[in-house]
């Protein structure tokens, strides 16, 4: 949680303990709530925690004003606090609302407001939580079920890449789960699976798998396990869902829906898949690793918030709706790719990072060194281009399924709610107008060698 800009006014509220109400915090003169009768939120903060004096049982609600962007993350519990969602304001307008607290039969109304925003929207830095769902079979193997470390390191060193092209897009660990509670390892949830290896594309399309997703408008959810490959020859490191944006501000390339609007979940998993068996695969000094982890997150995520492939999978037919990003043939790269190294190694001679970049520019025929992060295989994999920020932005500012403040007001509670009645999540997320996108990639992509530059 980040630190709240503004708190006015002070107040501690004093309810008489005992019975059901005192819950087990125990304490003989009574539980307080201690927050503000008045917060503001300044543009940075997306939640924040109201702290009561002892555990005890609470039910608490947001007004209309304020249902889509301050609320409690459950209705009601029985803790020492009430931890509130917050949505920043990237508006132009100032927004106020009021949260209801309840102990027993006394309320507290709490006033909440954000001032309008007044900063640049170009360099506002979006905060996006991410939940890394570590799906094991067998628990002991650190590929299934790393350590909590690999993903800080892997996470960080993603937001490394995004800072160095000013993306001004961060990825954070989440702290809470649905219901508002801190995760025990934040930003990771696992769960022992009864599969070793599962398709990714399938996994997507897996209804059983839809109740594991978090909040979709705020989180990312990242599916880690072990890839079925369909032969040695290929693989794939990563799937991605792609996002839905509304029909008022549709953007070249992505699915364009209003009914996502007022879903926060889907009828299948949505998100990330990232395949566990190159997890620990890191790049070291003097080496190309086509399957380098960190550029694996980097491009899945660049996905997630509207960037497609620097390539065409279909000779030069296909694009990614940025002009400022040469195309090129991937087939035609990885023929050329796979000749190239067997004739060198056979020869020992000098493999070199111009030779394994260099791809043909579709429009142009001009030959270029592939640097792009949404590009594949042997790539210096560390550009992103003023066009492919653009795309994200849209993204971020307009896609209903996108974590982030948004420009226009919608749903972030969802109609269909976590529910452990499956058929009826379902059948309401069936409902007319309800689209899946299809994932990155269409296809698995070659399994290409470890090289050492010389």
């Amino acid at each position: 949680m980040r630190k709240l800009l503004a708190v006015i006014g002070f107040l501690v509220l004093l309810i008489g303990c005992g019975g059901d109400d005192a819950g087990s915090g125990g304490n003989s003169g009574g539980v307080t709530i201690i927050g503000g009768e008045s917060l503001t939120f300044g543009s940075s903060v997306t939640s924040h925690e109201i702290q009561l004096s002892g555990s005890v049982s609470w039910s608490a609600k947001s007004d209309d004003n304020c249902k889509n962007w301050c609320y409690p993350f459950k209705a009601s519990g029985n803790s020492d606090k009430i931890v509130l969602w917050v949505s920043p304001n990237i508006t132009d307008k100032a927004r106020s609302g009021k949260v209801t607290v309840q102990l027993g039969g006394k309320k507290q109304e709490i006033s909440v407001s954000q001032p309008a925003f007044t900063g640049n929207l170009d360099t506002y830095d979006y905060h996006l939580p991410v939940v890394f769902h570590v799906m094991y079979h067998n628990k002991s193997d650190k590929k299934q079920n790393p350590d909590k470390s690999q993903f800080t390191k892997i996470l960080d060193a993603v937001n490394k890449l995004y800072a160095a092209n000013n993306m001004h897009i961060v990825f954070e660990m989440a702290k809470y789960n649905d219901e508002g509670e801190e995760l025990e390892e934040p930003g990771i949830i696992r769960k022992q699976v009864d599969f070793s290896e599962y398709d990714a594309n399938e996994f997507l399309q897996d209804k059983d798998y839809a109740d594991d997703v978090l909040n979709l408008k705020k989180y990312i959810n990242i599916f880690v396990f072990r890839f079925a490959q369909p032969s040695s020859d290929v693989t794939s490191l990563g799937y991605t869902t792609l996002p839905i944006v509304p029909t008022a501000y549709p953007l070249e390339h992505l699915v364009v829906s209003d009914a996502a609007n007022e879903y926060a979940y889907f009828i299948t998993p949505f998100g990330v898949c990232i395949n566990n068996e190159f997890i620990d695969v890191w790049q070291d000094e003097g080496t190309i690793k086509p399957t380098y982890i960190v550029s694996t997150v980097a491009h899945e995520l660049g996905h997630y918030v509207g960037l497609l492939h620097t390539f065409s999978e279909i000779e030069c037919e296909e694009d990614d709706g940025c002009e400022d990003t040469p195309i090129s043939d991937y087939n035609n790269y990885i023929e050329y790719i796979t000749d190239y190294i067997a004739k060198q190694q056979a020869a020992g001679k000098k493999i070199t990072i111009e030779e394994v970049a260099k791809r043909t520019d579709c429009k142009t025929g001009e030959e270029f060194i592939a640097d792009n992060i949404l590009d594949y295989a042997y790539t210096i994999g560390d550009v992103f281009t003023a066009d492919q920020k653009k795309r994200t932005r849209h993204v971020l500012k307009y896609g209903a399924l996108t974590p982030g403040p948004k420009l226009i007001d919608y749903n972030t509670t969802g109609i269909v709610t976590k529910s452990t009645n499956k058929s009826s999540q379902r059948a309401a997320a069936s409902r007319p107008g309800m689209v899946q996108t299809d994932p990155c990639p269409k296809v698995p992509v070659n399994r290409l060698p470890q090289i050492g530059l010389k």
